[in-house]
């Protein structure tokens, strides 16, 4: 019998360094048994090194019967958060949450295996350029980190880029670095802005610059004169020169097919082209620009036009269907007949965004006019008069605004211009989805039409 066992009959104490030999004689002799003579030799001493590990002898009393239990809690490491601010890290922290507005989060206790499950099993955004995983908005957009920074470095180096082929190559994960020039393009389609990107390339510019308080910020300016809507000239040429409602006046029987449906939308598009067209020359500031320049921007701005009209007249349908004329109106049912889902779901998304801001009909005149001159045309013959007229639009459009919501005005104004990049979207639908009735050449499209299709005008 052991020393061990026999001083747990007779229920006397041992000392540490007795308990840990007994145990060390043991354990040598079962593993030295179970490897054989070749096996590996453990030696004693080795063993023996543990207890100079242990609390010091002199701690455990000879009187005492049993060795002391010690209780022990498992609780997961603090993290730096908790050891910077007193509290873990909670379900909704902005590192738990992933770039859907549909995540929920983790449960009450963010460290748990089924937590866990739920992080790997939620539903991740993806980037709209080239489709990897999104880190998160950037630039008015859900994208990864690179076409973040492929964008930015674009942006502030001014680097203009050429396509070998025919300005349609393919971007996705694998393949967005083959062609730059069609990447940068898609991630202007998706509703990238540049105006978003800081060009002194100075990290962490809100906090490298103090406000002069002396200085009055423009918008404070700009409130304390109270521009009036009558003075504004820019708004009044907007209301006189803004087109009329088409009229499709189409028989109600061919609308019954998908061949009658994108018939008649072709048509309409056709026709309010040509009004888009006679509209832009008139605003004011748009004939000084060269003719090349003015060329490139309506084919370049035109589908995100067309949007902007067709949401704003589709307001009083509540959701319920767009419309393109005053007779001609078209349901997600009708839409999913022709193959015009992705364009119709686009549309209604600007639709819920004027909703929400609650737009007026002389915001929408402004707003639509700096769709176009904002439109993304890439180099043109003369910036100046760009500039200018961009300039004009945006400060009628801001004095539009504070005439009418004086005390919300700044708010409502980064409202609706967070409305840009889902107007962006839609010129990507809308030309995705007549570039391929155009390539099936089922529908007869007029040659106006199919210029502004052309692949190379963007």
């Amino acid at each position: 019998m052991s020393t061990v066992e026999s001083s747990a009959i007779t229920g006397d104490a041992l000392p540490m360094t007795t308990l840990c030999m007994e145990w060390a004689d043991e354990f040598v002799s079962m593993m030295s048994d179970s490897n054989g003579a070749g096996g590996a030799e453990i030696k004693k001493e080795e063993v023996l090194k543990w207890d100079h590990a242990s609390p010091a002898n002199s701690m455990y009393s000879p009187s005492t019967t049993a060795i002391p239990e010690m209780e022990y809690k498992c609780e997961p490491s603090p993290s730096p958060q908790s050891l910077l601010y007193g509290s873990p890290i909670s379900p909704g922290s902005p590192d738990r949450h992933f770039c859907s507005s549909t995540t929920q989060p983790l449960g009450d206790n963010p460290y748990s295996i089924d937590g866990l499950n739920k992080e790997d099993e939620a539903p991740k955004r993806l980037c709209l350029v080239c489709g990897d995983i999104a880190s998160g908005f950037h630039y008015g957009v859900a994208s990864c980190e690179a076409c973040k920074a492929f964008f930015k470095r674009t942006i502030q180096g001014n680097i203009e880029y050429t396509c070998p082929a025919s300005n349609d190559c393919e971007i996705n994960k694998r393949r967005r670095k083959a062609c730059q020039a069609c990447r940068f393009q898609k991630c202007l389609r998706m509703g990238m802005l540049k105006e978003g990107v800081r060009l002194d390339r100075v990290r962490g510019g809100r906090q490298k610059y103090r406000r002069n308080n002396e200085v009055p910020f423009p918008i404070t300016a700009l409130l304390a004169r109270r521009p009036s809507l009558e003075g504004n000239k820019m708004l009044g040429c907007l209301q006189s020169c803004e087109p009329e409602p088409l009229l499709a006046l189409t028989d109600p029987s061919t609308l019954d097919s998908d061949y009658g449906l994108v018939s008649t939308l072709s048509d309409l598009v056709d026709k309010e082209l040509v009004l888009t067209i006679s509209w832009a020359k008139q605003i004011p500031g748009f004939s000084d620009l060269p003719l090349n320049d003015q060329m490139h921007l309506l084919q370049c701005g035109w589908a995100e036009v067309l949007g902007v009209a067709t949401a704003f007249r589709s307001l009083p349908t509540s959701g319920q269907a767009l419309v393109f004329a005053s007779d001609f109106h078209i349901t997600e049912k009708q839409a999913r007949l022709c193959g015009a889902q992705d364009l119709y779901f686009q549309c209604m998304n600007v639709v819920s965004r004027f909703q929400g801001v609650g737009i007026s009909r002389e915001e929408y005149l402004l707003l639509k006019a700096l769709v176009l001159a904002n439109a993304e045309v890439g180099s043109v013959e003369d910036s100046l008069p760009l500039t200018r007229l961009r300039e004009n639009i945006s400060a009628s459009l801001s004095d539009c605004i504070i005439a009418l919501r004086p005390e919300d005005a700044m708010h409502h104004l980064g409202k609706l211009l967070m409305s840009l990049p889902v107007i962006r979207q839609v010129d990507d639908a809308m030309r995705r989805f007549w570039g391929a009735v155009r390539r099936s050449g089922r529908i007869p499209m007029n040659k106006l039409f199919v210029e502004m299709l052309e692949p190379g005008v963007r």
